[in-house]
């Protein structure tokens, strides 16, 4: 799906935080097909592309570990960051992207990493939904009913309960009648910290998880989800953990 501009309060696009975006792009380049442009004035961010199209982007990080964190499009970085902050998130960082955006990075009160995006005058992602492209963004959340009371707030969303295989319970967070993410309670026996994962789609996920470990990528999971077909899980060789979707239709 082609887009022009995003609504405030909806995921705007996803981005890896890196300490190598030459490694990153190398990766993701042979892996999905990604080209990277960079960005006059900007040398610590780079756009991704599919087709021409920007899906989502590289930024330079000095420390910490590689990341990817989705952000949200938002009108005021001042404001919607004095909210995150009162409701309980702690900052990690502010950039300003020359010609690009206003960026703030967050921890959310259970550590999970998200962001704000004010367009300058950069609207994040021009494709989602197709291959190539971010399909879907979900949080992992061991405090699933406190995760879900401080996005509702936040970003004035509503939410419904669901589940489907393997998952008993399920969350997906709306903003109006449009879905913008999902959360997923974690069981307690999952070796994962809460965090947010952007999930891209690709032609055959199991093919690509394949093609992941050649590149230096760890496999992490491999599951069906009715009516959504294969989700897997890899972590890429700088340490930041995503996931893809395929077949998509």
């Amino acid at each position: 799906m082609d887009i022009m501009t995003h609504a405030p309060g909806s995921f705007c696009t996803t981005v890896l935080r890196t300490r190598d975006m030459n490694r990153a792009a190398a990766f993701y380049g042979a892996l999905v097909g990604w080209t990277t442009q960079e960005v006059p004035g900007a040398p610590v961010h780079r756009l991704l592309q599919f087709g021409g199209r920007t899906v989502a982007s590289l930024h330079q990080i000095s420390e910490g570990s590689d990341l990817w964190v989705p952000y949200v499009s938002i009108e005021s970085v001042e404001r919607s960051t004095a909210d995150a902050l009162a409701l309980g998130a702690t900052m990690v960082d502010i950039a300003d992207v020359h010609g690009v955006a206003r960026l703030v990075t967050l921890r959310d009160p259970e550590g999970a990493v998200f962001g704000l995006w004010q367009p300058a005058p950069h609207q994040g992602a021009q494709l989602t939904d197709e291959v190539g492209s971010l399909w879907w963004i979900e949080v992992l959340a061991k405090d699933a009913v406190g995760a879900r009371a401080f996005y509702e707030r936040l970003f004035s969303w509503t939410s419904t309960d669901t589940s489907f295989e393997p998952f008993a319970a399920y969350t997906v967070f709306k903003r109006g009648d449009i879905q913008e993410s999902g959360l997923l309670p974690m069981a307690p026996d999952w070796d994962a910290s809460p965090a947010w994962n952007s999930i891209f789609a690709v032609d055959d996920c199991d093919a690509t998880i394949e093609h992941g470990k050649r590149l230096g990528g760890r496999p992490l999971f491999v599951h069906t989800v009715p009516k959504h077909g294969r989700v897997g899980g890899l972590s890429d060789p700088g340490g930041a953990m995503f996931a893809v979707r395929g077949p998509v239709r």
